[in-house]
Protein backbone atom coordinates (compact mmCIF):
# COMPACT_ATOMS: atom_id res chain seq x y z
CA UNK A 1 0.00 0.00 0.00
CA UNK A 2 1.05 3.56 -0.68
CA UNK A 3 -1.72 5.45 1.10
CA UNK A 4 0.50 8.30 2.31
CA UNK A 5 2.51 9.06 -0.81
CA UNK A 6 3.30 12.78 -0.92
CA UNK A 7 1.93 13.34 2.57
CA UNK A 8 3.53 14.52 5.79
CA UNK A 9 2.88 12.97 9.19
CA UNK A 10 4.04 14.08 12.61
CA UNK A 11 4.38 11.45 15.34
CA UNK A 12 4.64 12.88 18.85
CA UNK A 13 6.42 10.29 20.98
CA UNK A 14 8.10 8.43 18.13
CA UNK A 15 11.29 7.36 19.85
CA UNK A 16 11.74 4.21 21.87
CA UNK A 17 13.94 2.63 24.50
CA UNK A 18 13.64 -0.38 26.72
CA UNK A 19 14.21 -4.12 26.57
CA UNK A 20 14.31 -5.72 23.15
CA UNK A 21 11.83 -8.34 22.08
CA UNK A 22 13.43 -11.69 21.22
CA UNK A 23 14.94 -11.45 17.75
CA UNK A 24 14.77 -7.65 17.54
CA UNK A 25 17.81 -5.47 16.97
CA UNK A 26 15.91 -2.24 17.69
CA UNK A 27 13.73 -1.36 20.70
CA UNK A 28 10.18 -1.22 19.36
CA UNK A 29 7.66 1.04 21.01
CA UNK A 30 4.24 1.98 19.69
CA UNK A 31 5.30 5.42 18.43
CA UNK A 32 8.33 4.04 16.60
CA UNK A 33 6.23 1.33 14.97
CA UNK A 34 3.67 3.95 13.92
CA UNK A 35 6.31 6.18 12.37
CA UNK A 36 7.77 3.22 10.50
CA UNK A 37 4.36 2.08 9.23
CA UNK A 38 3.47 5.54 7.92
CA UNK A 39 6.88 5.78 6.27
CA UNK A 40 6.47 2.36 4.68
CA UNK A 41 3.27 3.62 3.11
CA UNK A 42 4.96 6.67 1.59
CA UNK A 43 4.77 9.42 4.20
CA UNK A 44 7.49 11.88 5.08
CA UNK A 45 7.52 11.42 8.84
CA UNK A 46 8.55 13.99 11.44
CA UNK A 47 9.43 12.14 14.64
CA UNK A 48 9.26 14.00 17.94
CA UNK A 49 10.70 12.69 21.19
CA UNK A 50 12.07 14.04 24.47
CA UNK A 51 15.36 12.33 23.63
CA UNK A 52 16.59 13.59 20.26
CA UNK A 53 18.83 10.55 19.88
CA UNK A 54 15.85 8.20 20.10
CA UNK A 55 13.98 10.25 17.50
CA UNK A 56 17.03 10.18 15.24
CA UNK A 57 17.27 6.42 15.66
CA UNK A 58 13.68 6.06 14.47
CA UNK A 59 14.33 8.30 11.47
CA UNK A 60 17.44 6.30 10.59
CA UNK A 61 15.30 3.16 10.37
CA UNK A 62 12.31 4.58 8.47
CA UNK A 63 11.72 2.17 5.59
CA UNK A 64 10.63 4.99 3.28
CA UNK A 65 13.84 6.90 4.00
CA UNK A 66 12.20 10.32 4.32
CA UNK A 67 12.00 11.78 7.79
CA UNK A 68 13.10 14.40 10.27
CA UNK A 69 13.82 14.14 13.99
CA UNK A 70 12.81 16.88 16.41
CA UNK A 71 13.30 17.17 20.15
CA UNK A 72 10.11 17.91 22.06
CA UNK A 73 9.38 18.04 25.78
CA UNK A 74 5.73 17.10 26.12
CA UNK A 75 5.58 18.75 29.54
CA UNK A 76 6.63 22.12 28.06
CA UNK A 77 3.90 24.01 26.14
CA UNK A 78 6.37 26.06 24.12
CA UNK A 79 8.25 22.93 23.10
CA UNK A 80 5.02 21.27 21.94
CA UNK A 81 4.17 24.24 19.73
CA UNK A 82 7.72 24.60 18.41
CA UNK A 83 7.84 20.95 17.33
CA UNK A 84 4.72 21.39 15.21
CA UNK A 85 6.27 24.50 13.64
CA UNK A 86 9.34 22.42 12.73
CA UNK A 87 7.11 19.74 11.25
CA UNK A 88 5.30 22.32 9.13
CA UNK A 89 8.47 24.06 8.01
CA UNK A 90 10.09 20.75 7.13
CA UNK A 91 7.83 19.95 4.18
CA UNK A 92 5.41 22.87 3.98
CA UNK A 93 2.35 20.86 4.95
CA UNK A 94 0.96 18.58 7.60
CA UNK A 95 -1.55 15.90 6.71
CA UNK A 96 -1.64 13.66 9.76
CA UNK A 97 -0.74 14.03 13.42
CA UNK A 98 -0.34 11.05 15.73
CA UNK A 99 -0.35 11.97 19.42
CA UNK A 100 1.30 8.98 21.03
CA UNK A 101 3.31 10.38 23.93
CA UNK A 102 2.23 9.33 27.40
CA UNK A 103 3.43 8.40 30.85
CA UNK A 104 2.00 5.84 33.22
CA UNK A 105 1.37 6.19 36.91
CA UNK A 106 0.90 3.60 39.62
CA UNK A 107 -0.87 5.43 42.42
CA UNK A 108 -4.50 4.77 43.43
CA UNK A 109 -6.61 7.66 44.70
CA UNK A 110 -5.75 7.20 48.39
CA UNK A 111 -2.08 7.94 47.80
CA UNK A 112 -2.26 9.91 44.54
CA UNK A 113 0.36 12.67 44.72
CA UNK A 114 -0.24 16.15 43.33
CA UNK A 115 3.08 16.05 41.48
CA UNK A 116 2.25 12.79 39.69
CA UNK A 117 -1.24 14.08 38.87
CA UNK A 118 0.05 17.35 37.40
CA UNK A 119 2.73 15.65 35.32
CA UNK A 120 0.24 13.14 33.94
CA UNK A 121 -2.10 15.97 32.96
CA UNK A 122 0.72 17.89 31.30
CA UNK A 123 2.01 14.97 29.25
CA UNK A 124 -1.06 12.82 28.59
CA UNK A 125 -3.59 15.57 27.91
CA UNK A 126 -2.15 19.08 27.62
CA UNK A 127 0.61 18.13 25.19
CA UNK A 128 -1.97 16.49 22.94
CA UNK A 129 -4.37 19.40 22.78
CA UNK A 130 -1.53 21.90 22.34
CA UNK A 131 -0.09 19.82 19.51
CA UNK A 132 -3.50 19.53 17.89
CA UNK A 133 -4.17 23.23 18.39
CA UNK A 134 -0.88 24.16 16.70
CA UNK A 135 -1.48 21.78 13.79
CA UNK A 136 -5.11 22.74 13.30
CA UNK A 137 -4.62 26.10 11.57
CA UNK A 138 -2.58 24.80 8.61
CA UNK A 139 -4.91 21.80 8.29
CA UNK A 140 -7.96 24.06 8.19
CA UNK A 141 -6.26 26.21 5.57
CA UNK A 142 -5.63 23.10 3.48
CA UNK A 143 -9.18 21.87 4.06
CA UNK A 144 -8.06 18.45 5.27
CA UNK A 145 -6.20 16.72 8.10
CA UNK A 146 -6.32 13.68 10.32
CA UNK A 147 -5.55 13.35 14.01
CA UNK A 148 -5.04 10.02 15.72
CA UNK A 149 -4.72 9.91 19.49
CA UNK A 150 -3.13 6.86 21.06
CA UNK A 151 -5.21 6.02 24.08
CA UNK A 152 -5.56 3.16 26.51
CA UNK A 153 -8.33 0.89 27.71
CA UNK A 154 -7.54 2.41 31.12
CA UNK A 155 -9.30 5.54 29.85
CA UNK A 156 -12.52 3.56 29.34
CA UNK A 157 -12.37 0.93 32.09
CA UNK A 158 -10.52 1.15 35.37
CA UNK A 159 -7.44 -0.96 35.92
CA UNK A 160 -7.54 -0.06 39.64
CA UNK A 161 -3.85 0.87 39.38
CA UNK A 162 -3.37 4.54 38.59
CA UNK A 163 -5.86 7.32 39.08
CA UNK A 164 -3.82 9.88 37.12
CA UNK A 165 -3.34 7.57 34.14
CA UNK A 166 -6.99 6.53 33.98
CA UNK A 167 -8.29 10.09 34.34
CA UNK A 168 -5.93 11.60 31.80
CA UNK A 169 -6.51 8.87 29.24
CA UNK A 170 -10.26 9.48 29.59
CA UNK A 171 -9.70 13.23 29.12
CA UNK A 172 -7.62 12.54 26.03
CA UNK A 173 -10.65 10.96 24.39
CA UNK A 174 -12.61 14.12 25.17
CA UNK A 175 -10.03 16.18 23.24
CA UNK A 176 -10.33 13.73 20.35
CA UNK A 177 -14.12 13.98 20.21
CA UNK A 178 -14.13 17.78 20.43
CA UNK A 179 -11.88 18.07 17.38
CA UNK A 180 -13.96 15.55 15.49
CA UNK A 181 -17.29 17.25 16.07
CA UNK A 182 -16.17 20.86 15.94
CA UNK A 183 -14.24 20.66 12.66
CA UNK A 184 -15.78 17.75 10.74
CA UNK A 185 -17.45 19.97 8.15
CA UNK A 186 -14.10 21.66 7.46
CA UNK A 187 -12.29 18.48 6.46
CA UNK A 188 -10.75 17.52 9.79
CA UNK A 189 -11.02 13.99 11.13
CA UNK A 190 -10.07 12.95 14.65
CA UNK A 191 -10.04 9.44 16.08
CA UNK A 192 -8.30 7.35 18.70
CA UNK A 193 -6.85 3.90 18.98
CA UNK A 194 -7.51 2.52 22.45
CA UNK A 195 -4.80 0.01 23.21
CA UNK A 196 -4.92 -2.94 25.56
CA UNK A 197 -1.97 -5.21 26.34
CA UNK A 198 0.76 -4.36 23.85
CA UNK A 199 4.25 -5.85 24.02
CA UNK A 200 5.98 -2.49 23.63
CA UNK A 201 9.40 -1.43 24.87
CA UNK A 202 7.78 0.76 27.53
CA UNK A 203 5.64 -2.10 28.87
CA UNK A 204 8.62 -4.43 28.90
CA UNK A 205 10.66 -1.85 30.79
CA UNK A 206 8.03 -1.01 33.38
CA UNK A 207 6.43 -4.39 33.92
CA UNK A 208 9.22 -6.83 33.08
CA UNK A 209 10.61 -7.95 29.76
CA UNK A 210 9.95 -11.59 30.64
CA UNK A 211 6.27 -11.20 31.44
CA UNK A 212 4.70 -11.15 27.99
CA UNK A 213 3.15 -14.63 28.31
CA UNK A 214 1.75 -13.77 31.74
CA UNK A 215 0.26 -10.51 30.52
CA UNK A 216 -1.16 -12.20 27.46
CA UNK A 217 -2.86 -14.91 29.54
CA UNK A 218 -5.76 -12.57 30.40
CA UNK A 219 -6.46 -11.83 26.72
CA UNK A 220 -8.97 -13.98 24.81
CA UNK A 221 -6.39 -14.31 22.02
CA UNK A 222 -3.96 -15.55 24.70
CA UNK A 223 -1.21 -13.16 23.68
CA UNK A 224 -0.22 -9.53 23.86
CA UNK A 225 -0.58 -7.35 20.82
CA UNK A 226 2.44 -5.96 19.03
CA UNK A 227 3.42 -2.34 18.35
CA UNK A 228 3.13 -3.18 14.65
CA UNK A 229 -0.51 -4.17 15.15
CA UNK A 230 -1.16 -0.90 16.97
CA UNK A 231 0.54 0.92 14.09
CA UNK A 232 -1.69 -0.78 11.53
CA UNK A 233 -4.77 0.57 13.30
CA UNK A 234 -3.28 4.07 13.41
CA UNK A 235 -2.41 3.94 9.71
CA UNK A 236 -5.99 2.98 8.86
CA UNK A 237 -7.48 5.85 10.85
CA UNK A 238 -5.00 8.36 9.40
CA UNK A 239 -5.61 7.21 5.83
CA UNK A 240 -8.34 7.92 3.29
CA UNK A 241 -9.62 4.39 3.89
CA UNK A 242 -11.19 5.91 7.01
CA UNK A 243 -12.51 8.96 5.19
CA UNK A 244 -15.98 8.58 6.76
CA UNK A 245 -14.69 7.73 10.24
CA UNK A 246 -14.35 10.45 12.84
CA UNK A 247 -14.91 10.81 16.57
CA UNK A 248 -14.36 7.11 17.14
CA UNK A 249 -12.34 5.07 19.62
CA UNK A 250 -11.03 1.94 17.92
CA UNK A 251 -10.31 -0.59 20.66
CA UNK A 252 -7.28 -2.75 19.92
CA UNK A 253 -7.14 -5.17 22.86
CA UNK A 254 -7.41 -8.74 21.59
CA UNK A 255 -10.97 -9.03 22.86
CA UNK A 256 -10.46 -8.15 26.53
CA UNK A 257 -13.19 -5.50 26.57
CA UNK A 258 -15.68 -7.91 24.99
CA UNK A 259 -15.09 -10.71 27.49
CA UNK A 260 -17.07 -11.64 30.58
CA UNK A 261 -15.91 -12.31 33.19
CA UNK A 262 -12.99 -9.97 32.75
CA UNK A 263 -10.26 -10.99 32.73
CA UNK A 264 -11.34 -14.31 31.25
CA UNK A 265 -10.20 -17.48 32.99
CA UNK A 266 -7.08 -19.18 31.70
CA UNK A 267 -7.92 -22.47 30.03
CA UNK A 268 -6.43 -25.39 31.93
Amino acid sequence: MNRFSGRVAYVLGGGSDGPLRPGDALPMGNGRAMAMRLSAEGAHVVVGDLDLGRAEETVAHLPGGSGTAVQVDAADPDSCRAAVAVAMADAGRLDAVVCNVGISGREPIKVQSLEDWDLALDVNVRSHWLTAQAALAPMLEAGAGAFVFVGSTAGMWSSRRSMSYEATKAAQLGVMRHLAVRYAERGIRSNAVVLGNIDSALVRREFGDDGSARRGAVVPMRREGSPEEAAAAVAFLASDDASYVTGQSLVVDGGVSAAWPSPPPVAG
